[in-house]
């Protein structure tokens, strides 16, 4: 390799003085006004070629140099990042096991090299959340919100603080961001409804709901919310005066979902109140026919008892019966309603042929026993009190909820343990239900409903 550079040089210089000897001729280059400096021409070219190659060399050792610390920070990124995320498995596997205290710490050490760390502050926030240290958990929200203000995790996880720690506008307010930039956010759309239904805002919720089914179409269960909704926000017209309003939006309703039993109802009520009630009957009357639901004659019953109109009752229990011979409940209501009118006979004889059905009636043998002890038949009246005793498992009380097997002796529109509307329904036979297909189910709302049974006897009063 030697003898090659040696060989290269002496070339080098040989040419250098060939070309010298050819051209004798002289370059000034002057420096500045003054001063000028007279190189030969073969001279001034190996200057300039000197410099170029100087100044690519210069540039080649910064490109070099410019990679080399590149490569370098990358390594220490690497190293950084490495230890970032094993920090953050053991908060996270911390946060997962219900250890909060031991994750925030797991956390906190994360923060100490990269304070700005967007999970690390969404998940220290959490941390917060579960323990119910809402004001950390907002404030490390918030870092994590504006660190990226494009990632929904930390305006949920806001809304979700806000919400927990009863700041309900504040909460409204962060959703609302949400369903700015995107108003076909259907996550952002639920949690909002979710929010207005919670503090009873029903314009607000109705107004949501009815925007979701535009975005999601085709699902039952959200129809079925809007009708739920649209009903509470009539409710909260007639509550406010607006009772013309409110008979507009039960009508409304009573039209698009012929089923939805506390339209019908809550509009005949107010229909009472307005001195309207031949519409009222027309209403419960017509509705019956058309869903059939036995809470509908009760409505009726009690309106025409309270009109002294007893026979017009009478008549549609005899005509519902002629349309569903088999339904026993329809029966049991009608022997009911001759008991309450002191018709004895017509009681007996209604209610004695429903002894034959399978299925026991508790109901059933307290009214028997009555009759029996208002005939002075002691003996039977006792049998039938017995009967009734004997069945050592709670009895069916005039309104229940299947969902939640929720009962009560007042009505309602909604349920008040699981929160879906038009559940209500009435059934005099005792209903054996079976615990597991009612485990894991769940209400509007999300809440996971179990079942409830007490060994007790409730009677529903005739």
């Amino acid at each position: 390799m030697r003898y090659i550079i040696t060989l290269f040089v002496i070339v080098s210089i040989v040419i250098i003085v060939y070309f010298d000897r050819l051209n004798p001729d002289a370059v000034t280059v002057n420096l500045n006004s003054t001063s000028s400096y007279t190189i030969s021409m073969v001279g001034f070219f190996l200057f300039s070629f000197a410099l170029g190659a100087f100044i690519i060399i210069l540039f080649t050792l910064l490109r070099d140099a410019r990679t080399i610390f590149k490569e370098w920070r990358g390594r220490q990124r690497q190293r950084i990042e490495a230890r970032v995320q094993d920090i953050f498995s053991k908060g996270l596997y911390a946060y997962l096991s219900g250890k909060y205290d031991q994750a925030i710490s797991f956390f906190r050490d994360i923060m100490k090299i990269e304070p700005n760390h967007f999970y690390t502050l969404l998940r220290i926030g959490d941390a917060y959340q579960k323990e119910r240290n809402y004001q950390e958990a907002i404030r490390f929200h918030k870092r994590a919100r504006k660190i990226d203000e494009k990632n929904l995790e930390a305006y949920f996880a806001l809304v979700n603080d806000y919400v927990l720690s009863g700041s309900y506008e504040d909460a409204i307010s962060v959703i609302q961001e949400v369903i700015k930039r995107d108003s076909s956010n259907i996550g952002a759309l639920v949690r909002l409804r979710d929010i207005y239904i919670k503090i009873g805002r029903w314009d607000g919720s109705h107004e949501i709901q009815g925007r979701i089914v535009k975005h999601r179409k085709d699902n039952p269960e959200d129809d079925k919310l809007l009708m739920g909704l649209r009903y509470e926000f009539a409710r909260s017209l007639y509550n406010k005066g607006d009772k013309e309003k409110c008979k507009k939006l039960l009508k409304a309703i009573v039209r698009a979902d012929k089923d939805f039993i506390p339209a019908y109802v809550t509009l005949g009520d107010i229909l009472i109140e307005s001195g309207e009630n031949t519409d009222a009957a027309e209403l419960w009357e017509r509705g019956y026919y058309m869903n059939y639901s036995e809470i509908l004659l009760h409505k009726l019953e009690d309106f025409y008892l309270h009109q002294g109109e007893p026979e017009k009752i009478i008549w549609i229990y005899k005509k519902a019966i002629s349309i569903s011979p088999n339904n026993t409940g329809i029966k049991f209501y009608l022997g009911k309603l001759y008991y309450r009118l002191e018709m004895l006979d017509e009681a007996y004889e209604v209610l004695s042929d429903l002894e034959i059905t399978e299925s026991p009636m508790p109901e059933l043998y307290k009214l028997l026993g009555n009759i029996y002890e208002r005939k002075e038949e002691y003996i039977n009246a006792i049998t039938e009190f017995k009967k009734a005793l004997g069945l050592r498992k709670r009895v069916i009380v005039p309104y229940f909820c299947p969902v939640c097997d929720y009962h009560s002796y007042e009505w309602s529109g909604r349920c008040p343990r699981c929160g879906e509307w038009n559940t209500y329904t009435v059934s005099p036979i005792y209903i054996k239900k079976d615990l597991h297909t009612r485990k894991g189910k769940k209400s509007l709302t999300g809440s996971k409903l179990e079942p409830s049974y007490k060994d007790s006897i409730e009677w529903s009063g005739v």
